[in-house]
């Protein structure tokens, strides 16, 4: 989906700029933009194709933010999730660009540019780099005009959606009574029953022990298992081997020069005393009273640092800074003639600029003249292994692809033929997290898929990403069963206790709301006597010292009357039972503040308008003809 509502045009743009890169490039494709339509679809939207291209950049995406999010290993589920995901997420983004074309709407050229230059992932020290740019967008396989046809769509979806938000209204009446809701207070005393301290040790019968074991027998059995071969293949690997000597790193490092070398850059020390326009001739006269005397001290070896500190700030106030790696450009011009001219440790004499005094001391110098492949060596090395390995994997990947699919029945000859040893995994279920490579949820599909378990055949190639693929086989395979009750009956009779305990703590919970509703004391409960009461007065909505469940059970109660304290309940999720004393209620809310009152018609508006556009496009998708091609993908 686009960016969440907004109350200004301004506002979604810039929001959409800001991430337009993983927005872009993650959910939506650009098969409609380019014209082009690719041979393979997997789905049509009123008649316009969603290309297999755009699908699968959209699903690698997505799967990256997935697993920086859940870990590098998702399960079969997960991944089905986000295929699920990436289409419909495709789907809609193509319903928004026939919403945007049929509403006429205009973005013009200059807005364009200007919105390519305002993304931060394409400046180089602070401004808009055109080579970064075109680089960028190149390097992701996409064409600069294809880009921009992307972004001329994003920022047109974003005008109708802001739009949308522009037409949406809250009505006073409404807006005073969600005030007057998130004003509201209660004064509680609460009480959690824990249900493991109602756990007892007493003796299960063995008739329930039997009947529980039958009844829950999927808690109580062993999953189904495999035992697989395999032959792996991984870029990182092959790099160990290469062989490398210094002619070759140099030769690579001159073929790719623009991979290691930088600008030349400069870190800096600063010694300053602002002037400018606005000064006093007598402020400018003793700042060069101060400025000459730092200089003074500079050249007797005293530090920039020390300096500052024994400065007197009564006469002119002297400032210190540092600065990393400074570029040409960045300092002003009469700084840079020093700053690119001197030697690394030399120190300037007073210059001036526009805006003061400064003293510059050049700390270290590097990229420019500094470039060599000294400087590099270490990576050139290591790009240059990984470069010669790429070439070695895909030479290696076509043979094992070729004789693993030519010789069915075994590994043995692809191995010999690559130089590959056959690797053994140990058994294995379907939620296996022990090792990576077998909890790998393509390495699980395959291991488990019943073809390749009934026809002890080779699988196909499983890429496990760019420079990392194996061919595997199911050596064996353990159907599920279920364990023997001797086996499991400790693990049987504590889950008989476990229930026993949840639905003793909700007898008990009960039976104290009944004892606190017939007027009985809190202190003075006959039913349990283990309480502990945690009392909070004005307690709201919106506050995360309670329980979210207490916290809702005392909202969704009636208010108490005439003093009398109403009691709640609320069993919950953990099997643990809390009983609730609402002993009062506020509404204090006598005077609306404007500016509350500002803030909450806008998150209404916000909250109205995203709905809104939700509402749209579930309409559009039902009205829409949507054809998926669920075997393309």
């Amino acid at each position: 989906m686009l960016a969440t509502i907004r109350d200004k045009a301004t506002g979604w743009i810039a929001g959409v700029i800001v991430g337009l890169l993983i927005i872009s490039f993650a959910f939506w494709g650009v098969s409609f933009y380019s014209g082009q339509s690719a041979e393979l679809n997997v789905a049509q939207v009123n008649g316009n194709d969603i290309s297999f291209q755009s699908f699968q950049r959209s699903y690698s995406q997505l799967r990256k933010q997935m697993q920086s999010v859940m870990g590098d290993v998702l399960s079969l589920e997960e991944e089905s999730l986000i295929k699920d995901q990436t289409i419909n997420k495709l789907i809609d983004s193509e319903l928004v660009n026939q919403l945007v074309i049929d509403s006429d709407l205009n973005i013009t050229n200059s807005k364009l540019v200007e919105s390519i230059k305002n993304i931060e992932y394409f400046s180089n020290e602070g401004s808009f780099d055109r080579e970064k740019y075109e680089r960028s967008i190149t390097s992701i396989g996409m064409a600069p005009t294809i880009f921009e046809a992307q972004l001329r769509m994003d920022l047109l979806s974003e005008q109708l959606q802001a739009g949308f938000a522009e037409t949406v209204f809250v009505l006073e009446p409404e807006l005073k009574n969600i005030l007057r809701l998130e004003a509201q207070s209660r004064d509680i005393s609460y009480t959690i029953l824990s249900h493991a301290s109602f756990i007892e040790d007493g003796e299960i019968d063995e008739g329930t022990v039997e009947n529980f074991y039958k009844e829950n027998s999927n808690y109580f059995s062993d999953p189904e298992q495999v035992k697989i071969s395999y032959i792996e293949l991984n870029v990182k690997d092959i790099a160990e081997n290469v062989e490398t000597d210094e002619e070759s790193l140099r030769i690579y490092y001159d073929n790719n020069k623009d991979d290691y070398d930088v600008a030349e850059q400069r870190s800096v020390r600063k010694l300053f005393i602002r002037t400018g326009k606005d000064v006093s001739a007598e402020y400018k006269e003793k700042a060069k009273v101060v400025i000459n005397s730092a200089l003074s001290l500079v050249n007797d070896g005293i530090s920039f640092e020390t300096i500052v500190e024994k400065a007197d700030e009564k006469e002119a106030i002297l400032e210190f800074s540092e600065h990393l790696f400074m570029s040409k450009g960045i300092m002003g011009k009469e700084i840079d003639e020093f700053l690119f001219s001197a030697d690394e440790g030399a120190t300037s004499e007073i210059i001036e600029t526009k805006d003061g005094y400064n003293i510059v001391k050049i700390l270290e110098v590097r990229g420019g003249p500094k470039n060599k492949y000294e400087n590099s060596a270490e990576k050139v090395m290591e790009d240059y292994k990984i470069s010669k390995a790429e070439e070695e994997f895909f030479e290696l990947a076509d043979q094992l692809t070729t004789l693993a699919y030519e010789n069915p029945e075994t590994l043995q000859i692809a191995a010999d033929a690559i130089g590959r040893e056959i690797q053994t995994s140990d058994y294995f279920a379907r939620d296996n997290k022990d090792e990576v490579l077998t909890s790998d949820p393509r390495v699980i599909s395959k291991s488990f898929d019943p073809d390749l378990i009934n026809s002890e055949n080779n699988s196909d190639v499983i890429e496990l990403s760019d420079d990392h693929i194996i061919v595997l086989r199911v050596d064996e395979h353990k159907e599920s069963t279920i364990k023997p009750l001797d086996e499991v009956a400790d693990e049987v009779i504590a889950r008989i206790r476990i229930d026993l305990a949840k639905n003793k703590v909700k007898t008990v919970g009960s039976l104290i709301a009944d004892e606190l509703k017939s007027g009985v004391d809190p202190d003075m409960l006959n039913s349990y006597s283990d309480i502990e009461w945690i009392s909070i007065e004005k307690v709201k909505r919106d506050d995360v010292s309670v329980n979210r469940a207490v916290l809702r059970a005392i909202f969704e109660s009636e208010k108490p009357i005439d003093n009398k304290p109403v009691i709640a309940t609320k069993l919950l999720g953990s099997g643990d039972y809390a009983v609730i004393i609402i002993s009062n209620s506020h509404e204090e809310i006598s005077e609306i503040d404007e500016e509350l009152e500002a803030s909450t018609d806008l998150k209404l508006r916000r909250v109205y308008g995203t709905n809104e556009w939700q509402y749209l496009l579930r309409d559009t998708r039902e009205n829409a003809k949507i054809n998926i091609f669920k075997d393309n993908i």
